[in-house]
């Protein structure tokens, strides 16, 4: 049914030909986001890492951007503003206005904190902790608050939660700062240094700038064209989006592709999630399982694919109990190698070998070819090193 209330008798082709066809709103979405992005092109946009790499260059007055402490000291009175007037453990707007920032230092990863400023000439330090779409660790801010108050005890400090809404944090000392603040900082720096500042270093921070409000922030003209295009191509979009390629999937294309690629191993059942193969050295067990693969194979390589990572399982599945338990007798004798057999043998799954291929940071923080070239890595350590060690020693424990 439409939006007038009409049943549309239209095929799916059609919806798809009309979406495709003369779509005003498709071409001014396309000419936005098809700008290039400095930022977009690095895959920065949610990595928390390269945002704070990026904020303590834009902090540190001695670094190459040219704007000296100008960021800084706005920064800094954004965040004084926060604060009462009677709180003297934090400076106020006024001794802010009236410090040089002669000697400062900006670091990263200091006692793990995500970025410290630390002036010793003014006797003031300032904790920022950033987050972009991960939440606080369990007693993290308290952490931090306890070493900066040891190491600097009579300094004149700030604590300072960065998030992209401006989240409130668990500890009350610490101050909401948003990136719509840092956008805002941004874009008055932008135009009134325009003309000061080099021309290369204007168009980085204005790739950051936009970089913010198009995927950070979520720019509120794409939004609005956004579910336009939505309300009027409902179906076609659903369509679309119902056979979108996702990074599973194509990871899951790419452990088939090279399983299949290599002589010496066999692929096995397979899904999205779970990508099976077993050695020709190893395929000489019966094939006498049953409640697992097709192949009925007991022993079975699984790789494990999911949105948590990847990672390398060997596991002996159902099937004969006595050929189960040779295999399980065989794997006690190097509990080095089948690192996860030393426990009792219970279930119709039992996993005697499992080995870490990606994390969920991989994923978060990687392009496809990047992680394709990590999986290129893994599956040769894999071939070189613990592969044959397991072949050779089924094998002699079958021999017997």
């Amino acid at each position: 049914m439409n939006e007038n209330g009409q049943i549309d008798n239209k095929s799916d082709i059609e919806f798809l030909k009309d979406f495709i066809h003369e779509n005003e709103e498709l071409e001014k979405l396309e000419s936005i986001i098809d700008r290039f992005n400095i930022f977009r092109s690095l895959n920065i946009i949610d990595n928390e890492i390269r945002h704070s790499n990026f904020l303590a260059w834009l902090l540190d007055p001695s670094e190459t951007h040219g704007l000296g402490d100008y960021f800084l000291n706005l920064f800094l009175k954004k965040i004084s503003s926060q604060t009462s007037s009677v709180n003297h453990s934090s400076p106020s707007i006024f001794e802010i206005d009236s410090w040089t920032f002669n000697y400062i230092e900006v670091l990263r990863e200091w006692r793990n904190i995500d970025i410290l400023i630390k002036s010793d000439e003014n006797r003031f330090v300032c904790v920022i902790e950033n987050k972009i779409k991960s939440s606080e660790g369990k007693n993290q801010l308290q952490r931090y608050k306890k070493i900066i108050n040891h190491e600097f005890g009579d300094y004149k400090k700030f604590f300072v939660y960065l998030s992209l809404e401006g989240d409130i944090p668990s500890d009350e000392n610490y101050l909401t700062v948003s990136y719509r603040d840092i956008s805002a900082i941004i874009n008055y720096i932008i135009e009134v240094k325009k003309d000061e500042i080099g021309q290369d270093i204007l168009i980085f921070i204005s790739h950051y700038r936009n970089m913010l409000g198009r995927y950070v922030l979520e720019d509120s003209k794409i939004q609005e064209i956004c579910k336009s295009i939505y309300k009027k191509h409902k179906k076609a979009l659903d369509l679309i989006f119902e056979y979108k390629p996702d990074l599973l999937m194509e990871i899951k294309d790419y452990l088939e592709l090279k399983i299949k690629e290599e002589p010496d191993l066999i692929s096995d059942i397979s899904s999205k999630s779970f990508i099976r193969f077993i050695p020709k050295e190893l395929d000489f067990i019966q094939r006498e399982g049953n409640g697992w693969t097709k192949s009925k194979r007991i022993l079975l390589f699984e790789l494990r694919n999911s949105d948590r990572g990847l990672g390398l399982y060997f596991i002996i599945g159902p099937g004969p109990e006595e050929i189960r338990k040779q295999l399980y007798k065989i794997v006690k004798d190097d509990l080095k190698l089948f690192n996860a057999a030393n426990r009792a043998f219970t279930g119709k799954w039992f996993t005697i070998y499992k080995k870490s291929w990606l994390s969920t940071s991989d994923y978060k923080n990687r392009d496809i070819i990047e992680i394709k070239d990590i999986i290129d890595k893994r599956f040769e350590n894999f071939k070189k090193d613990d592969l044959p060690k397991i072949e050779e020693l089924i094998k002699k424990g079958f021999s017997r």
